[in-house]
């Protein structure tokens, strides 16, 4: 519908059926307005209650993602737990030391296989090794001959990451410049 100018009478008085032709298309137009607004609304309901929706599923999926993961860690060591279990069952009386060496040892290599089978890696930076702060802790400064100035001249502690994500970083030392 045109809008209409200051000088046009909405109303004619010589006309008086305009009057009500003007009365329904005012009033159609104005139920087309309420129409459109009870429309927007109702959308404006429905986007909400989705976005409720998605929110309560994403905490919901998250937790499934949570319990999922400490079950697949869970399950991964168990098997280091069942060497544990057979190691406390011997008699320490027929033990040797060396047997209880090689359990210790059994037992550490299944507890690192367990860790990396769900993505989780020693981080062991070897003599030489370019310092890097992202890795590494520096403890101290150290230096050692053959190893060049930055560079980790001795392991203190191996650091653990998880992807790329470091979770605890390498304690070392670093040949300190000359």
């Amino acid at each position: 519908m045109a809008a209409m100018t200051s000088d046009e009478n909405p109303i004619d008085p010589e006309n008086p059926g305009d009057a009500e032709t003007r009365t329904d298309d005012y009033t159609q137009v104005v139920e087309k307005l309420i129409a459109e607004r009870d429309e927007a609304v109702a959308a404006k309901l429905r986007a909400q209650a989705d976005f409720a929706n998605f929110q309560r599923r994403s905490v919901e999926n998250e937790a499934r993602a949570r319990v999922g993961g400490l079950a697949q860690l869970t399950r991964a060591l168990m098997p280091v737990l069942d060497h544990f279990d057979l190691a406390l069952a011997q008699d320490p009386s027929k033990l040797t030391v060396e047997q209880l060496a090689k359990s210790i040892e059994m037992t550490r290599a299944e507890l690192q296989k367990a860790l990396e089978q769900n993505g989780i890696a020693r981080i062991e930076p070897a003599p030489g090794t370019p310092f890097d702060p992202m890795q590494h802790d520096a403890v101290m400064r150290q230096p050692m001959e053959g190893i060049a100035p930055g560079c980790v001249s001795m392991r203190f502690q191996t650091g653990w990451r998880l992807g790329e994500s470091v979770l605890r970083p390498a304690k070392v030392a670093v040949a300190p410049d000359a």
